[in-house]
């Protein structure tokens, strides 16, 4: 186990490679780039508000805020994070990344670390924080405890899209299912797997392989959750309001994941037997 600060990282383990869930990005001038912030760095600042910004390299737009956020939303999601990590026994870091359709996503990749002098945060005369965002997902250590130039590590990754956020809230049952089935794609190993398999053709097979490792996860996120404390009724709140979205999302969606109304019974069904 490598230590960066209070951040957990496990590194025995090979790259699993593809990321598990696309996010579908909006068509601003930045839509094919993504920016990342640690939730772990996030949930550090001592500001009751915070402005996600534009990495540091960039001239245009650059002191415009791409988003601001509540750093009690960022506590939230760190100790719903560190809850269902210790019930699934599954290590991942996780970041928020930007993204105007409601997304998450787990995959295994290379992070790269960096001292924490290096992040770039400024206060406001209002109390509001800026931090400036990683063109590539990075974590930030203590010098003091670890030491490191330019080094990468592989690490498991969750991601909550800006989206995401605002569906989320301050509930933490929803997070709880949202975190639990995104551990559960890094515990069951679907990204290996899918790269064992052609899931790239989107053929009948493929297409139903993809969709069995959604209600795979589902089951399992929802059951983690539970067992961490959270209220099962997360898990249809979030479901509910994803079904809802999903009637003007893109048609690829469909392809990977099972239908909405199929999601939705079956958490439904779930939640009450775990309620029991």
């Amino acid at each position: 186990m490598l230590n960066c600060g209070q951040t957990r990282v496990h590194c025995d383990f090979a790259i699993s490679g593809m990321l598990l869930i696309l996010l579908f990005f909006s068509h601003s001038s930045y839509a094919k780039l993504r920016f990342s912030w640690s939730i772990n760095d996030l949930a550090k600042i001592d500001s009751p508000t915070i402005e996600l910004m534009l990495p540091p390299d960039f001239s245009v737009g650059k002191n415009k805020p791409l988003k601001k956020i509540d750093t009690k939303q960022m506590i939230y999601l760190y100790s719903v994070m560190k809850a269902i990590e210790e019930v699934s026994e599954t290590r991942a870091e996780l970041f928020i990344v930007n993204g105007d359709s409601a997304n998450a996503f787990a995959s295994t990749r290379y992070v790269k670390l960096i001292p924490s002098k290096e992040q770039i945060i400024t206060t406001r005369r209002d109390g509001s924080a800026r931090i400036r965002a990683n063109s590539e997902f990075t974590i930030t250590y203590d010098e003091q405890s670890y030491h490191a130039e330019n080094d990468q590590i592989i690490v498991n990754v969750v991601g909550i899209n800006f989206a995401m956020l605002d569906f989320l809230g301050s509930d933490v049952h929803m997070a709880a299912a949202l975190i639990g089935h995104e551990l559960a794609h890094i515990k069951l190993e679907h990204g290996k797997n899918r790269a064992k398999k052609d899931t790239a053709t989107f053929s009948v097979e493929a297409t139903r392989y993809l969709r069995d490792h959604e209600r795979e996860a589902d089951y399992l996120g929802a059951v983690w959750a539970v067992e961490a404390g959270y209220d099962p009724q997360g898990a249809v709140r979030l479901e509910e309001l994803l079904m809802e979205k999903n009637k003007k999302r893109r048609s690829g969606y469909s392809l990977t994941h099972p239908s909405s109304r199929e999601r939705l019974i079956k958490i439904k069904s779930l939640a009450r037997r775990l309620a029991r």
